[in-house]
Protein backbone atom coordinates (compact mmCIF):
# COMPACT_ATOMS: atom_id res chain seq x y z
CA UNK A 1 0.00 0.00 0.00
CA UNK A 2 2.88 2.32 0.79
CA UNK A 3 4.03 2.66 -3.18
CA UNK A 4 -0.07 3.75 -4.41
CA UNK A 5 0.58 7.75 -5.68
CA UNK A 6 -2.34 9.39 -4.71
CA UNK A 7 -3.01 11.21 -8.49
CA UNK A 8 -3.40 7.66 -9.78
CA UNK A 9 -6.76 6.46 -10.72
CA UNK A 10 -8.56 3.86 -8.29
CA UNK A 11 -12.05 2.50 -7.73
CA UNK A 12 -14.49 1.91 -4.60
CA UNK A 13 -14.84 -1.11 -3.54
CA UNK A 14 -17.52 -1.42 -1.23
CA UNK A 15 -18.64 -4.89 0.07
CA UNK A 16 -22.12 -4.87 2.25
CA UNK A 17 -22.45 -7.41 5.25
CA UNK A 18 -25.35 -7.73 7.91
CA UNK A 19 -22.97 -6.86 10.11
CA UNK A 20 -20.00 -4.67 8.69
CA UNK A 21 -19.51 -2.52 5.64
CA UNK A 22 -16.12 -2.73 4.09
CA UNK A 23 -14.80 -0.10 2.18
CA UNK A 24 -11.81 0.04 -0.36
CA UNK A 25 -10.10 1.91 -2.51
CA UNK A 26 -8.39 -0.25 -5.75
CA UNK A 27 -5.86 0.49 -7.82
CA UNK A 28 -5.39 -0.07 -11.67
CA UNK A 29 -3.60 -3.38 -10.94
CA UNK A 30 -6.40 -4.79 -8.66
CA UNK A 31 -4.30 -3.91 -5.63
CA UNK A 32 -6.24 -2.95 -1.85
CA UNK A 33 -4.52 0.45 -1.53
CA UNK A 34 -7.03 1.49 1.78
CA UNK A 35 -9.25 0.49 3.45
CA UNK A 36 -11.79 0.88 6.38
CA UNK A 37 -14.57 -0.73 7.89
CA UNK A 38 -17.76 0.19 9.73
CA UNK A 39 -20.80 -1.49 11.71
CA UNK A 40 -23.79 -1.60 9.47
CA UNK A 41 -27.11 0.33 10.53
CA UNK A 42 -29.03 -2.12 9.19
CA UNK A 43 -31.75 -2.12 11.49
CA UNK A 44 -32.37 1.50 10.28
CA UNK A 45 -33.41 1.09 7.33
CA UNK A 46 -31.80 1.27 3.35
CA UNK A 47 -31.89 5.09 3.66
CA UNK A 48 -29.76 4.96 6.55
CA UNK A 49 -27.44 2.22 5.65
CA UNK A 50 -26.62 4.23 1.74
CA UNK A 51 -26.14 7.37 3.84
CA UNK A 52 -23.66 5.88 6.09
CA UNK A 53 -22.03 4.00 2.94
CA UNK A 54 -21.70 7.51 1.33
CA UNK A 55 -20.32 9.19 4.15
CA UNK A 56 -17.62 7.23 4.95
CA UNK A 57 -16.71 6.66 0.89
CA UNK A 58 -16.19 10.28 0.85
CA UNK A 59 -14.29 10.53 4.49
CA UNK A 60 -12.19 7.39 2.90
CA UNK A 61 -11.29 9.22 -0.49
CA UNK A 62 -10.77 12.63 1.30
CA UNK A 63 -8.28 11.39 3.86
CA UNK A 64 -6.41 9.31 1.22
CA UNK A 65 -6.25 12.23 -0.88
CA UNK A 66 -7.85 10.17 -3.93
CA UNK A 67 -8.20 12.61 -6.26
CA UNK A 68 -9.37 10.29 -9.46
CA UNK A 69 -12.14 7.92 -8.18
CA UNK A 70 -13.08 5.94 -11.50
CA UNK A 71 -16.62 5.00 -9.54
CA UNK A 72 -17.97 2.39 -7.34
CA UNK A 73 -19.01 -0.83 -7.23
CA UNK A 74 -21.32 -2.26 -4.79
CA UNK A 75 -21.19 -6.35 -3.75
CA UNK A 76 -24.51 -6.73 -1.80
CA UNK A 77 -25.65 -10.42 -0.17
CA UNK A 78 -29.39 -11.20 -1.94
CA UNK A 79 -30.55 -10.75 -5.25
CA UNK A 80 -29.88 -7.92 -7.33
CA UNK A 81 -30.76 -5.88 -10.65
CA UNK A 82 -27.42 -4.58 -12.85
CA UNK A 83 -29.53 -2.50 -15.01
CA UNK A 84 -31.55 -0.66 -12.55
CA UNK A 85 -29.34 -0.63 -9.39
CA UNK A 86 -31.71 -2.16 -7.31
CA UNK A 87 -31.71 -5.28 -4.58
CA UNK A 88 -34.57 -6.88 -5.38
CA UNK A 89 -34.11 -9.21 -2.19
CA UNK A 90 -31.58 -9.34 0.63
CA UNK A 91 -32.68 -11.56 3.91
CA UNK A 92 -29.18 -10.65 5.47
CA UNK A 93 -30.24 -6.83 5.40
CA UNK A 94 -34.34 -7.47 5.68
CA UNK A 95 -34.52 -5.41 2.17
CA UNK A 96 -37.18 -5.79 -1.00
CA UNK A 97 -37.21 -3.79 -3.54
CA UNK A 98 -34.35 -1.11 -2.72
CA UNK A 99 -33.04 1.57 -5.22
CA UNK A 100 -29.31 0.89 -3.58
CA UNK A 101 -27.27 2.60 -6.63
CA UNK A 102 -30.07 5.54 -7.01
CA UNK A 103 -29.85 6.37 -3.24
CA UNK A 104 -25.96 6.06 -3.20
CA UNK A 105 -25.16 8.85 -6.22
CA UNK A 106 -26.89 11.35 -3.68
CA UNK A 107 -23.31 11.11 -2.29
CA UNK A 108 -21.44 9.74 -4.49
CA UNK A 109 -21.96 11.07 -8.08
CA UNK A 110 -20.27 8.89 -10.23
CA UNK A 111 -20.75 5.20 -12.08
CA UNK A 112 -22.07 2.43 -10.09
CA UNK A 113 -22.14 -0.93 -10.56
CA UNK A 114 -23.53 -3.74 -8.36
CA UNK A 115 -23.81 -7.12 -8.07
CA UNK A 116 -24.30 -10.37 -5.44
CA UNK A 117 -21.26 -10.80 -2.46
CA UNK A 118 -20.68 -13.78 -3.79
CA UNK A 119 -19.94 -12.99 -7.55
CA UNK A 120 -17.84 -9.89 -6.00
CA UNK A 121 -15.69 -12.80 -4.42
CA UNK A 122 -14.82 -14.94 -7.08
CA UNK A 123 -13.74 -11.60 -9.24
CA UNK A 124 -11.81 -10.49 -6.51
CA UNK A 125 -9.94 -13.96 -6.68
CA UNK A 126 -9.82 -14.07 -10.46
CA UNK A 127 -8.27 -10.77 -10.79
CA UNK A 128 -5.65 -10.38 -7.97
CA UNK A 129 -5.94 -13.61 -5.85
CA UNK A 130 -5.81 -17.52 -5.56
CA UNK A 131 -7.41 -17.34 -9.44
CA UNK A 132 -4.90 -14.39 -11.15
CA UNK A 133 -3.94 -15.20 -14.51
CA UNK A 134 -6.83 -17.69 -14.99
CA UNK A 135 -9.86 -16.75 -17.27
CA UNK A 136 -12.36 -19.67 -16.09
CA UNK A 137 -12.68 -19.94 -12.20
CA UNK A 138 -15.10 -21.92 -9.99
CA UNK A 139 -15.36 -20.60 -6.45
CA UNK A 140 -17.66 -22.14 -3.27
CA UNK A 141 -17.99 -20.66 -0.01
CA UNK A 142 -18.22 -22.81 2.70
CA UNK A 143 -19.72 -21.11 5.38
CA UNK A 144 -22.99 -20.44 7.37
CA UNK A 145 -24.36 -21.30 3.98
CA UNK A 146 -22.68 -22.23 0.57
CA UNK A 147 -21.88 -19.27 -1.66
CA UNK A 148 -20.05 -19.07 -4.67
CA UNK A 149 -19.51 -17.68 -8.13
CA UNK A 150 -18.11 -18.40 -11.95
CA UNK A 151 -16.17 -16.46 -13.70
CA UNK A 152 -15.92 -17.70 -17.68
CA UNK A 153 -14.10 -16.05 -20.34
CA UNK A 154 -12.45 -13.76 -18.02
CA UNK A 155 -16.49 -12.23 -17.56
CA UNK A 156 -18.57 -12.42 -14.32
CA UNK A 157 -21.42 -15.36 -14.84
CA UNK A 158 -23.69 -12.85 -12.71
CA UNK A 159 -26.41 -14.51 -10.19
CA UNK A 160 -24.83 -17.85 -10.23
CA UNK A 161 -26.26 -19.97 -7.34
CA UNK A 162 -23.43 -23.09 -6.82
CA UNK A 163 -24.88 -23.74 -3.54
CA UNK A 164 -28.14 -24.64 -4.20
CA UNK A 165 -27.59 -27.50 -7.42
CA UNK A 166 -29.12 -30.83 -5.79
CA UNK A 167 -26.35 -33.78 -4.60
CA UNK A 168 -29.19 -35.79 -2.47
CA UNK A 169 -32.53 -36.26 -3.90
CA UNK A 170 -35.21 -35.83 -1.35
CA UNK A 171 -32.60 -34.71 1.20
CA UNK A 172 -32.39 -32.31 3.96
CA UNK A 173 -34.29 -29.33 3.48
CA UNK A 174 -33.09 -26.12 1.96
CA UNK A 175 -33.52 -22.35 3.04
CA UNK A 176 -34.14 -21.64 -0.41
CA UNK A 177 -37.16 -24.37 -0.10
CA UNK A 178 -35.84 -26.85 -2.54
CA UNK A 179 -34.70 -30.50 -1.07
CA UNK A 180 -31.01 -31.97 -1.05
CA UNK A 181 -28.73 -28.82 -2.36
CA UNK A 182 -25.19 -28.59 -1.50
CA UNK A 183 -25.78 -26.39 1.09
CA UNK A 184 -27.60 -28.61 2.98
CA UNK A 185 -24.53 -30.91 3.33
CA UNK A 186 -21.35 -28.30 2.42
CA UNK A 187 -22.14 -25.94 4.60
CA UNK A 188 -20.47 -25.24 8.35
CA UNK A 189 -23.99 -25.54 9.48
CA UNK A 190 -24.36 -28.70 7.83
CA UNK A 191 -21.46 -30.58 9.12
CA UNK A 192 -22.34 -28.91 13.13
CA UNK A 193 -26.13 -30.62 12.16
CA UNK A 194 -24.70 -34.19 11.43
CA UNK A 195 -21.99 -33.66 14.60
CA UNK A 196 -24.60 -33.24 16.36
CA UNK A 197 -26.77 -36.05 15.42
CA UNK A 198 -23.71 -38.34 15.67
CA UNK A 199 -22.00 -37.10 19.02
CA UNK A 200 -25.42 -35.90 20.96
CA UNK A 201 -24.11 -32.62 21.70
CA UNK A 202 -22.85 -29.85 19.74
CA UNK A 203 -19.51 -29.61 17.91
CA UNK A 204 -17.82 -27.06 15.69
CA UNK A 205 -16.43 -27.62 12.44
CA UNK A 206 -12.63 -27.10 14.02
CA UNK A 207 -13.45 -30.29 16.61
CA UNK A 208 -14.91 -32.55 13.98
CA UNK A 209 -11.98 -32.65 11.72
CA UNK A 210 -9.72 -32.52 14.54
CA UNK A 211 -11.37 -35.76 16.04
CA UNK A 212 -11.38 -37.27 12.67
CA UNK A 213 -8.02 -36.73 12.29
CA UNK A 214 -7.37 -39.01 15.53
CA UNK A 215 -9.45 -42.13 14.70
CA UNK A 216 -12.75 -40.56 16.51
CA UNK A 217 -15.02 -43.43 15.37
CA UNK A 218 -18.46 -41.00 15.74
CA UNK A 219 -16.75 -38.03 14.24
CA UNK A 220 -14.71 -39.67 11.71
CA UNK A 221 -17.52 -40.84 9.43
CA UNK A 222 -18.88 -37.56 9.82
CA UNK A 223 -16.23 -35.47 8.33
CA UNK A 224 -15.73 -38.27 5.78
CA UNK A 225 -19.19 -37.83 4.49
CA UNK A 226 -18.89 -34.42 4.52
CA UNK A 227 -15.67 -34.35 2.18
CA UNK A 228 -17.62 -36.92 0.12
CA UNK A 229 -20.83 -34.77 -0.18
CA UNK A 230 -19.09 -31.30 -0.80
CA UNK A 231 -16.79 -33.40 -3.16
CA UNK A 232 -19.79 -34.42 -5.18
CA UNK A 233 -20.84 -30.98 -5.90
CA UNK A 234 -17.48 -29.96 -6.60
CA UNK A 235 -17.33 -32.76 -9.46
CA UNK A 236 -20.49 -31.42 -10.39
CA UNK A 237 -19.52 -27.88 -11.22
CA UNK A 238 -16.15 -29.01 -12.59
CA UNK A 239 -18.30 -31.13 -15.09
CA UNK A 240 -20.76 -28.00 -16.43
CA UNK A 241 -17.82 -25.04 -16.18
CA UNK A 242 -14.53 -26.90 -17.07
CA UNK A 243 -13.00 -24.18 -15.13
CA UNK A 244 -8.90 -23.61 -14.83
CA UNK A 245 -9.30 -22.98 -11.34
CA UNK A 246 -11.46 -24.44 -8.32
CA UNK A 247 -11.21 -22.45 -4.95
CA UNK A 248 -12.80 -23.17 -1.65
CA UNK A 249 -13.56 -20.15 0.50
CA UNK A 250 -15.20 -19.27 3.92
CA UNK A 251 -14.42 -20.67 7.11
CA UNK A 252 -14.51 -24.61 6.99
CA UNK A 253 -11.99 -23.90 3.96
CA UNK A 254 -8.95 -23.15 6.64
CA UNK A 255 -8.88 -27.10 7.02
CA UNK A 256 -7.02 -26.79 3.69
CA UNK A 257 -5.37 -30.15 2.87
CA UNK A 258 -7.51 -32.13 4.52
CA UNK A 259 -10.26 -31.10 1.77
CA UNK A 260 -7.95 -30.30 -0.95
CA UNK A 261 -6.34 -33.72 -1.11
CA UNK A 262 -9.64 -36.04 -1.26
CA UNK A 263 -11.13 -33.61 -3.40
CA UNK A 264 -8.52 -33.52 -6.22
CA UNK A 265 -8.50 -37.06 -5.65
CA UNK A 266 -12.43 -37.34 -6.78
CA UNK A 267 -12.03 -34.85 -9.48
CA UNK A 268 -9.25 -37.36 -11.06
CA UNK A 269 -11.62 -40.57 -10.25
CA UNK A 270 -15.10 -38.92 -10.75
CA UNK A 271 -15.14 -36.04 -13.13
CA UNK A 272 -16.11 -36.84 -16.83
CA UNK A 273 -12.92 -38.38 -18.81
CA UNK A 274 -11.14 -38.33 -15.56
CA UNK A 275 -6.95 -37.29 -15.90
CA UNK A 276 -7.16 -37.80 -19.64
CA UNK A 277 -10.09 -34.36 -19.80
CA UNK A 278 -9.14 -30.56 -18.39
CA UNK A 279 -9.12 -31.21 -14.87
CA UNK A 280 -8.50 -27.50 -12.46
CA UNK A 281 -6.15 -27.05 -9.93
CA UNK A 282 -7.62 -26.69 -6.55
CA UNK A 283 -6.92 -24.57 -4.04
CA UNK A 284 -8.09 -22.06 -1.06
CA UNK A 285 -9.00 -19.31 -2.11
CA UNK A 286 -6.23 -16.41 -0.76
CA UNK A 287 -7.51 -13.01 -0.20
CA UNK A 288 -10.09 -13.38 2.52
CA UNK A 289 -12.12 -10.83 3.37
CA UNK A 290 -10.49 -8.74 0.68
CA UNK A 291 -12.07 -10.71 -2.19
CA UNK A 292 -15.21 -8.43 -2.07
CA UNK A 293 -14.04 -5.26 -2.02
CA UNK A 294 -11.43 -6.12 -4.67
CA UNK A 295 -14.20 -7.73 -6.79
CA UNK A 296 -16.72 -5.12 -6.30
CA UNK A 297 -14.64 -2.47 -7.70
CA UNK A 298 -13.67 -5.07 -10.72
CA UNK A 299 -17.40 -4.55 -11.82
CA UNK A 300 -16.50 -1.22 -13.23
CA UNK A 301 -13.95 -2.69 -15.66
CA UNK A 302 -16.37 -5.64 -16.62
Amino acid sequence: MDSWKRKEPVRLGIDIGGTNVKLGLVDAQGQLVAFRSVPTPAKEGAAVVAAEIGCQAQKLLEEQGAENCLGAGLGVPGTVERETGMVLYSNNLRWDDVPLAGLLRSYLPMPIEIANDADCAVLGETVAGAGAGCRNVVMLTLGTGVGGGVVLNGELLRGSEPGHVVIVEDGERCTCGRRGCLECYASATALKREAERAAGRLVEPEETFAAAAAGDPVLRPVAEAYIRRLGAGVVNLINLFRPQMFLLGGGVSQQGEVLLAPLRAMARQECFGGEKSPLPEIRIAALGNRAGMIGAASLLVQ
